[in-house]
Formats: structure tokens, sequence, C-alpha cells
């Protein structure tokens, strides 16, 4: 038993140490190429807002003051009670510029907002789809020109970065270490040619390559996976590119209950089931790890070689922290990293408990 205990120790500590040591290998070379201004082809923005009335006027008028000379913003207003209709409408008399798709009913097949997301690209005039969140906020009023101006000919998608706003609070602490752990992942992956997945709340790609590729074909039941599984099912190193310059952010408003949170990461979650084999393959061996080598060190605690277990983790905190310094810098966020030691374990409880039952779910809500 203890042979195997030690085994299992070192295999995961090796894992461990290469995987953070690479995506700090990824980040610190990683040097964004010089933007090309002149290129400024129309947008259409999509929004899908389901009772979203308080974050609708906030978002708009961000959305407005966008300065980039031909868009459009289309927002579909899904189902919505809470006077989010009359609020658009009163919208649309003042700015030509917006467009409202009126969603009353969903097919019984389609799950989540792919149905609404579907019919605002479809409504959409131009283009260039660049697509948010109601409860998101941009950081500039260039993010279109900074989103846009990463698209070279052979990209269909653009990958952005979406950070959660600061406020103060254990939990907000752990979204903001979680989003950028996801965030030096998938962006850190597609900078290696290897784009997994997107976040819908800043993401780009093109309407025609939306509309021939079958769009949602084959997960339409699913409650989520309008971003990420269609990023995944899609993108590959040559059609896919990021854009993380600061101006190019997405700022989110984050939940203020563990309960929210945890409802929110069990939709995010259920679909990474979905994602091709060798995405699978890896992203779960990355589980795993993790996971074993802190049971592993809890072992040790507890049977007499803490100073081992302590020791491993001092290091893989050490590396964890230049993959975590390396990767802030280039994407502008930040988290407190006197705090990873507790967010690191926060993660390894995350994944143990909130893992199996994403897997498992088969009912889960959008709203």
């Amino acid at each position: 038993m203890e042979w195997v205990a030690v085994l299992v120790f070192v295999a995961t500590w090796a894992f461990q140490l290469y995987w953070y040591y690479t995506l700090y290998s990824i980040w610190r070379n990683y040097h964004p190429s010089t933007s090309n201004t002149a290129k400024q082809p129309s947008v259409s923005i999509i929004v899908c807002a389901h009772n979203e009335i308080n974050n609708l006027k906030i978002l708009l008028p961000l959305l407005y003051q966008q300065q980039y000379p031909t868009y459009e913003i289309v927002v579909v207003e899904d189902t919505s009670y809470d006077g989010s209709l009359d609020f658009l409408l009163a919208q649309k008399e003042q700015h030509s510029n917006l467009k409202i798709v009126w969603l009353r009913d969903h097919p019984e097949h389609v799950g989540g907002k792919k149905y609404a997301l579907t019919l605002g690209i479809r409504a959409a005039r131009y283009p260039h789809l660049l697509l948010t969140d109601a409860d998101c906020r941009p950081s500039s009023p260039f993010w279109v020109r900074s989103m846009i101006q990463s698209w070279a000919a052979e990209h269909e998608f653009v990958l952005g970065y979406s950070p959660y706003q600061t406020q103060p609070g254990l939990l907000n602490g752990f979204i903001r270490y979680e989003t950028l752990h996801t965030g030096m992942m998938y962006l850190g992956a597609a900078l290696k040619g290897y784009p997994y997945m997107g976040v819908g709340r800043n993401l780009a790609y093109r309407k025609l390559f939306f509309l021939e590729s079958g769009g949602f074909r084959g997960f339409w039941h699913l409650t989520g996976g309008d971003d990420d599984i269609f990023v995944n099912r899609h993108a590959t190193g040559r059609n896919t590119t990021i854009a993380i310059h600061v101006e190019s952010q997405m700022v989110s408003v984050p939940k203020t209950s563990w309960r929210a949170y945890i409802r929110q990461k069990i939709r995010h979650l259920s679909v990474g089931k979905y994602y091709k084999k060798q995405d699978k393959r890896w992203l779960g061996v990355f589980s795993v790890t993790t996971i074993g080598f802190w049971l592993v060190c809890l072992f040790l605690l507890f049977t007499g070689a803490w100073m081992v277990a302590v020791l491993s983790l001092l290091v893989r905190w050490g590396m964890m922290a230049l993959a975590f310094r390396s990767t802030a810098n280039k994407l502008n966020d930040s988290i407190p990293l006197h705090m990873l030691p507790i967010f690191d374990f926060l993660y390894v409880i995350y994944y143990m408990s909130i893992g199996p039952i994403a897997l498992l779910s088969k009912h889960i809500r959008w709203k």
C-alpha cells in the first residue's frame, strides 16, 4: 500500500509540475502581435436576455458608446416577464443600430439559449458576429475594435477573455481564481494550436461559418454548450486566434452566493463530457492528478510524513505562482497570490463535489 501511495504521489506531482511549467512557458513567451487598425469590418453584437432588464440598462449604453464605424446590437428578448421588451422598444426609438428579436416560446427539443442565439444570428445583418451576455460590461469603448483587429483572413474564431468584477469576500476571490485558471488553460491551449473551448461572454465568429457548419446541430438538447461545445467541435489551430488586450475584455458581474455560483458551474461543467475525446482525455488527466496529488498529500500528512507533503506542496505552489503571474501579466488580471494555497484547496473540493454532479445531471436550467 505504501509503494502504491509513493508511485501515485510521484506521478501526480511530476505531472502537475510539468503542466504548470508548460503553461508558464506558453504565457511567458507569448507576445501579442501589433493590431491592424485599418481592418474594421461591419459587426453584429448578439446579446440574449431573459429577465435582464436591470443589466440591459447598464450594458446597452456602454455598447452605444463603442468607438467603431459600423456595428449593430441585436438583443434577443427571450421569454422575459420583467418589462424588458417595453424597455427595448423605447431604446429602439432612440438608437437606430439596435435590433430586437422577440421570442415567446422554445421548441421542446431545444435546451438553454441556443434557440434564442440562433434566431439572433440569423437576424444579424453583418458577417462578423461578436457575442456577449447581458450581465457583462465592456472594459472600454474600444472593445469591438480590439476584438475585431485580432481577426485575420484565415480565422473563423476569436476567443476573448472575460474576467469578473473584483469584490470583497472569499467567494469573489475564488471566482476570479477559477476564471483566471480557466483562461490560462483554454487561451494557452489556443496559443499552442489546440483550442478546445471559448466563453460566450466574449466570443467572435463568422455568421457564414456558423450557418454552414450546422450551428448547434447535434447538441440542441443540452442546456449549455452554445459557446464551448461549438468552439470544441469546429475550432482548430489554423482557424482560431485570441484577443486578450485589456481593451478587448468583457468584465462580468460575479455571483454573490455560493449556491448561485455552484448552480452556474454545474451548468458550465455539464457539457464537458461532450468534448472531443482527446480534449476530455487531457482535461481528465489534469483533474485526476490534481485530486490524486492532494489526496496523497493529506494521507502523508496524517501518517507522519508531513515534511514530504509540505515540501511537495510548496514546490507545486511555487510553479503555480509562476504560471499565474505570467498569465495575469498578459491578461491584465490579478489574484492575491498569498491566497493561492487556499484557492488551490478549494479548487480540489470544487472538482470533487461539483464535477460528479455535472457529469451525471440531466436536467439543468439556463436561468
